[in-house]
């Protein structure tokens, strides 16, 4: 689905992000991967290119640094010559509640979920527009449409304004063939979903319609049909994967 395609993925080191590394791959593209764990990333990348072929890259970097996007793109025309997909997965969430959450956490919050993406979109814009063509795919949460206080409100807010600079995005480059949309997951078993405890679990699974949560690879696979060509009558669209958890 993705035969000769180039992309960036942040936050792969793990979960969703290293999922969808593994899935695109499967599908014939390119990865350059970021994420702060190193070793996470080397295992990652060794991975997916234990065939001897260089299928992977990775650069170790921390989202709050603005300076990474444009050494992300840099590194795909270093090794790849070309570039056509984005996907801005990394994210953080702070589970404080409002009267105890500083201001700088919230702003820690929004520069890593909103404005780090933006940076990313807007570094690799102009060479999607010279090209015309690119694929752009923001992860964002159920708690950008449905109110989550299992997560400070800095979370929810942050996924809520990157929902609208995907519409914003996607109504403004569609005419240049920059296709921009965002997938919604629900709750997902990755390491972060591993420090619940055990009945906060149980309440979350017991709201679900499907019983249980969803794994990674069930997130990657819409975000593949996402920068497929298989999508191409699909933009500005946040879709929500989330096992029935909440239905627009």
């Amino acid at each position: 689905m993705l035969q000769g395609k180039v992309a960036i993925i942040t936050g792969a080191s793990r979960g969703i992000g290293r999922a969808t590394a593994e899935l695109f791959v499967k599908n014939g593209a390119s990865v350059v991967i970021t994420g702060r764990d190193e070793s996470q990333l080397r295992e990652v990348t060794d991975g997916l290119n234990k065939d001897g072929e260089k299928r992977c890259v990775y650069l170790v970097g921390d989202s709050k640094d603005l300076s990474l996007p444009k050494r992300l793109f840099d590194l795909a025309l270093e090794e790849f010559n070309k570039l056509d997909i984005i996907v801005c997965n990394a994210g953080m969430a702070l589970r404080k509640p409002t009267l105890e959450m500083p201001i700088e956490e919230w702003n820690e919050v929004l520069e890593v979920n909103l404005t780090a993406p933006l940076v990313m979109a807007m570094t690799c814009l102009p060479h999607f527009r010279k090209q015309k063509y690119g694929k752009i795919v923001f992860t964002l949460s159920g708690a950008a449409k449905n109110p989550h206080l299992g997560a400070s409100p800095s979370y929810g807010a942050s996924k809520a304004a990157l929902m609208y600079v995907t519409r914003h995005l996607a109504k403004e480059f569609i005419p240049e063939n920059i296709y921009v949309n965002a997938v919604c997951p629900g709750p997902v078993d990755t390491d972060i979903t591993h420090t619940w405890s055990a009945e906060h679990r149980a309440r979350v699974v017991d709201n679900q319609l499907m019983g249980r949560l969803g794994m990674p690879e069930e997130i990657a696979a819409p975000i593949l049909f996402l920068c497929s060509d298989a999508s191409s009558y699909i933009v500005g669209e946040c879709i929500a994967v989330n096992g029935g958890g909440s239905m627009d």
